[in-house]
This record gives structure tokens, sequence and C-alpha cells, in this order.
């Protein structure tokens, strides 16, 4: 536990602190805090433009509309996925421009060659689809428990006394449909085992 005079110096101390004066010390300062809400500018890196992350989430907003914290949250998910998605193919993009300029001038096929050269060196390639197919199922998964919340909210709006979580799915849990038994005839059981008896 700290005494009263370690108190009082650390008192006396903050306010003698003026913060970061720097450029680069207010630019970390400023990233102390981050916020994950639909316009956090976290999700922008170097490189990107704030100002379509904004039109995207804007976008999204407007057509998805969500209410309360639960559809928010789900559609600040979304926005970060297909953020992620853009990201992602620009990326392999960027990459594959790079790798392609420097090539011998006058190679055949600069395609083929980066693609054989990346496979053979590191698979740069394959990890930056792997991080696209992951944004692209956590948009996926949103998007259906997104649209089964809103659709169980409307139905408990209109039916006052249903539960508002009834039947909100599990984006974790793999639904396999089964088909019914076919009508008619049972097919006959096969011959019993006299040997497995013994």
């Amino acid at each position: 536990m700290a005494t009263s005079a370690q108190i009082n110096a650390n008192r006396a101390n903050a306010l003698l602190s003026t913060g970061p004066r720097s450029v680069e010390g207010k630019a970390a300062s400023s990233r102390n805090s981050f916020r994950l809400g639909l316009t956090a500018q976290s999700l922008v890196i170097p490189g990107e433009d704030p100002a379509e992350l904004e039109e995207l989430t804007t976008a999204l907003e407007s057509k998805l509309r969500p209410v309360g914290p639960i559809e928010e949250a789900l559609l600040q998910t979304v926005v970060r996925a297909q953020w992620m998605m853009r990201r992602y193919t620009r990326i392999e993009s960027e990459y594959l421009a790079s790798r392609i300029a420097a090539l011998p001038e006058g190679t055949d096929y600069p395609l083929g060659v980066v693609i054989a050269q990346d496979a053979a060196n590191g698979n740069v390639l394959q990890k930056i689809f792997r991080r696209q197919q992951a944004a692209q199922r956590e948009w996926y998964r949103a998007m259906e428990t997104l649209s089964a919340v809103q659709t169980n909210r409307r139905k408990a709006e209109t039916e006052p006394d249903r539960p508002l979580a009834a039947h909100i799915p599990d984006p974790n849990r793999l639904r396999f449909r089964t088909s019914p038994a076919p009508a008619g005839p049972r097919a006959p059981e096969p011959p019993e085992n006299l040997a497995l008896r013994l």
C-alpha cells in the first residue's frame, strides 16, 4: 500500500506531466484507447482511406438497420469482416504486382512464374487466401446471426408473449438436414449372422 508521502509525490508529478510533445509520441498516445465502434479508426491502417470505411459503415447501417446493442455489435462484426476482405484482396494484388515488377524484363508468363516462386518460398499467397477465407466466414456468420436476431425481434414485437432469444442459431454448430423416412413398406432386415453369436 502506498504511503501518504508517495501519494502526494505522485500527485505533484502528475501536475508536471504535459503528455507527449513529439508528433510520434502524440500518434502513439492517440492509439492508447482504441474503441471498437462502427467508425473505429483502429480498423484503418496507413494507405487506407478512413472515408471509405465511413462510407461502408453508413451503407451497411442503412441497409441492415440494427436495433439495440446486440444487433449493433453484429453489424460491427459485419463491417470489420467486409473491411478485412477488401484489405486482403488489395494485399494480394499489391503482392503480385510487386513480385511481377521484380522479375527480369521479358519474362514469359510472369504471373505463373511468381506463383511458382511463391509456392516454393513461403507460400505467402496461400496465407493471404486463408485470411480472406477467415474474414468471409466471419462475415457470413455475422450476417446469418444478425438476420436471425432481427427476424426473432420482429416476431417478438408482433407477438409480445414470445421470448426474444427463442430461435437464435448457434453460428458454430453444423446443421444437417435429414430427409424423412420413405413412406411405404420397409426393406427386409438382413439375415442374422449366426457365427457372431458364439
